[in-house]
C-alpha cells in the first residue's frame, strides 16, 4: 500500500503542472446510458437540480480549508488540497458515480499529497450523498464523512 502510494505521488509530481486523465480515480462503472440516467429519476433528479451551479467547501477538521466540490449540469469540478480536479458525474442509487477524473499535476508535500488522494478517494468510493440546506455530506463505503458547506448560502440566509 506505502509503495502504491509513493508511485501514485512520484506519478503526480513527474508531470506537474498539466491536465490528464487519471483511470484509477474513475468509479468502477463509466456506464453512462440511459439505464444509469434512468435511476436519476425522482428524488435524485431533484438532488442533482439542487447541486447545479453550487460550490461547496469542505469543513471537516484535517483538510486543506479551500478543498471544495462544485456542480455544473453534469460536471462536477473542485479544489482537492493541491490539485483542480474536474469530470462528470450522475446521482445513482443514492451515490454519486464519477466518469474519468482530470487532474491537474501539481506537486507537494508528502503529507499534503497523501491528504489529497485520501480525499479522491473518498469521493470515488462514496456510498450515500446528503444535502440539507446548504450542508452537503459524503459517506465513504468505509463510513467515514466529508460534510462541506456552501458558503454563498451562508451568506444569503445571513441578510
Amino acid at each position: 500500500m506505502k509503495k502504491l502510494l509513493i508511485l501514485g505521488i512520484a506519478a503526480l509530481a513527474l508531470t506537474a503542472c498539466t491536465d490528464t486523465k487519471v483511470p484509477f480515480l474513475s468509479s468502477k462503472s463509466n456506464n453512462t446510458d440511459s439505464s444509469s440516467s434512468s435511476s436519476s429519476t425522482g428524488i435524485f433528479a431533484n438532488l442533482k437540480e439542487q447541486l447545479n451551479g453550487r460550490e461547496f467547501i469542505i469543513v471537516t477538521e484535517g483538510y486543506n480549508s479551500k478543498t471544495s466540490i462544485g456542480f455544473k449540469g453534469d460536471r462536477v469540478y473542485g479544489f482537492s488540497g493541491i490539485n483542480r480536479y474536474f469530470g462528470t458525474y450522475q446521482i445513482s442509487g443514492g451515490k454519486f458515480v464519477f466518469g474519468e477524473f482530470g487532474l491537474t499535476r501539481m506537486a507537494g508535500s508528502e503529507s499534503e499529497m497523501t491528504l489529497e488522494l485520501k480525499f479522491l478517494d473518498i469521493l470515488k468510493n462514496n456510498k450515500s450523498v446528503k444535502l440539507s440546506g446548504d450542508t452537503l455530506t459524503l459517506t465513504s463505503t468505509e463510513g467515514i464523512e466529508l460534510v462541506f458547506k456552501d458558503p454563498k448560502a451562508a451568506v444569503t440566509q445571513s441578510k
